[in-house]
């Protein structure tokens, strides 16, 4: 697992803050704290946005188990659930949210060499993008 940057950092910070203004049981936020949640949310490339929304649909839940901390599995899950349904609501109407799209999928979209899902057409057949090694380089 790599080292998360500092922009992940700072988002797994924001959410935490998020959570403890919510939840008046919920750990203080530190740095390690949110390195930690950094790299679980690294894990499926979630977003800011995605992460800060799904800590208020997730407290705004009246089937939620209040006895339970809140852990970064319960946010990953309802930022994945907010991110899928973005994404099937883009697909019907064609629209795009670039500020909730991960970096591998901006530079995707921004790109004019590959296809949508990453692909280049060449002699010997289909090939990936570079994007994934231009990202974590």
């Amino acid at each position: 697992m790599s080292t998360p940057s500092r922009t992940e950092v700072e988002t797994a910070l924001l959410v935490l803050g998020k959570i403890a203004a919510v939840d008046q049981w919920a750990a203080k936020p530190d740095g390690a704290m949110a390195v930690a949640w950094a790299e679980c949310f690294a894990v499926y490339g979630l977003g800011r946005k995605d992460l800060l929304d799904a800590v208020t649909r997730m407290y705004a839940d009246d089937k939620r188990d209040k006895a339970n901390r809140t852990i970064p599995a319960d946010v990953i899950a309802w930022a994945r659930k907010l991110r899928d349904r973005r994404a099937e609501a883009e697909k019907a109407s064609g629209a795009v949210d670039k500020e909730a799209l991960t970096a591998r999928r901006r530079a995707i979209e921004d790109c004019r060499m590959c296809d949508p899902s990453g692909w280049i057409e060449t002699a010997a057949g289909l090939t990936r993008c570079g994007h994934g090694r231009q990202l974590t380089a």
